[in-house]
């Protein structure tokens, strides 16, 4: 067996019936000696990793959930508002609860569906994200865990602030509605984490949970690609999360979005990135690169659209097509920083140079929603004495609180019915 294969337990869904706890955390001096050590095979012949390894095992699988404290505000809606957001580790948790107050179509969500959500990380001020967001919110949640983090994150997260005390990462759903079950389940893994330079255990999981609207029950699932991967390999984990759906008889009926990472970049190796860079080059260079960002079910993203098209799954309707719901801008730490996790020195210079036809930004679309059995509302979205109307499916861009970016991923919004 495989290290990557034993990284893997199968999954049951999860009767929520009831609040379930997380495991209880690992002690700090453990993770520091697990984070002390360099290599995957060092560590899985380490006498400390053998004695922790089910402890390990338990809480990268872990999965959490609140019921709300009250019963679900009756809704008299003929749809059910769904929002999926990477919302970047929580960072900035009480600007994204004002945001989601102020803004005039999140404030009527009914689902959120939510990336990268940190548990007790000194990078979102050891806080509890999903379990903050959903007591302001007044939302029942679930929780999945993905990793244990052994490190304080990666060069855009800043200097460590404090210690990690839980030192977990994962995805999240939140709802104005009970749960009924769930489940967090594996995704192929495309790249041992223990060697990046944001140092964790574990692997990408994929969350589902059925919630009880006033419809009928919904199934929806938050998915989280690997970016740093083949367009084959994010394409192998949709295929994981769409048998899941399938193996849980959820096909008739679900939705499913998240962070698809459908950046059309090959990152599974140097070697593999350069290749890619080539072809971009030879095909039109800089403006064929910023049609595809746009465009990615065109042409390099095929691997993941075309498990879509297999499936019967629509991704058109549930999305606005070719607008972006994130950006790479020059001179931005953020934007840059990445290039240089990847790519020598020069290539930001370049990309400073290439990118002045567009204003120094290229738009890319990675977040996306897509679904079976529901039909997808279509509206102007302007909300008149509460009484809340249907909007189509938009990203709202570059969310921000008094002059803050609160995310470096634009939350975007499906109204659906059934």
């Amino acid at each position: 067996m495989t290290d990557a294969q034993n990284q893997v337990q199968p999954t049951e869904p999860v009767m929520l019936d009831g609040p379930i706890a997380l495991p209880s955390a690992l002690p700090a001096d453990v993770i520091a000696a697990l984070a002390a050590i360099g290599k995957r095979r060092d560590l899985v012949r380490s006498e400390l990793y053998r004695r922790h390894e089910q402890r390990l095992m338990e809480l990268t699988y872990a999965l959490e959930h609140q019921p709300a404290a009250g019963p679900a505000p009756p809704s008299g809606r003929p749809f059910v508002r769904v929002v999926s957001w990477n919302i970047h580790r929580g960072i900035h948790l009480d600007l994204i609860k004002t945001y989601l107050d102020r803004h005039e179509d999140l404030r009527h969500v009914d689902i959120l569906m939510l990336n990268e959500v940190d548990i007790e990380m000194a990078r979102s001020n050891n806080r509890h994200v999903a379990a903050e967001l959903a007591r302001h919110l007044g939302f029942a949640f679930v929780y999945g865990n993905s990793y244990l983090c052994l490190g304080f994150g990666d060069a855009r997260d800043g200097e460590p602030r404090g210690q990690n005390r839980e030192s977990l990462h994962g995805n999240a759903i939140l709802s104005r509605f009970p749960f009924t079950r769930a489940e967090n389940f594996s995704i192929e893994i495309s790249k041992d984490k223990l060697h990046s330079s944001d140092k964790r255990l574990g692997h990408k999981k994929a969350l589902w949970a059925e919630v009880q609207t006033p419809l009928g029950p919904l199934p929806v699932v938050a998915v989280h690609l690997d970016a740093y991967a083949s367009s084959a390999q994010r394409g192998a984990q949709l295929e994981d999360a769409l048998d899941k759906v399938s193996q849980r008889g959820l096909q008739e009926r679900v939705l499913l979005g998240g962070d698809l990472n459908t950046n059309t970049y090959d990152m599974k190796t140097l070697g593999q990135l350069c290749v890619n860079l080539a072809r971009k080059l030879f095909r039109g260079g800089f403006p064929h690169a910023m049609h595809h960002y746009l465009h990615p079910h065109e042409l390099y993203e095929r691997p993941v659209f075309s498990r879509l098209e297999e499936r019967g799954f629509d991704y058109q309707s549930f999305n606005a097509m070719a607008v972006g719901t994130t950006r790479y801008e020059v001179e931005s730490f953020d934007s840059e920083s990445t290039v240089r996790e990847q790519m020598p020195g020069f290539a930001v210079k370049l990309l400073r140079r290439k990118l002045r036809p567009w204003n120094g930004v290229a738009a890319i679309k990675v977040d996306w929603f897509f679904g079976s059995g529901l039909e997808v509302m279509q509206g102007e979205g302007s909300s008149r004495d509460e009484q809340v109307v249907p909007r189509s499916p938009t990203p709202i861009a570059r969310p921000a609180v008094d002059g803050t970016q609160i995310s470096d991923h634009d939350p975007i919004l499906v109204d659906v019915r059934f």
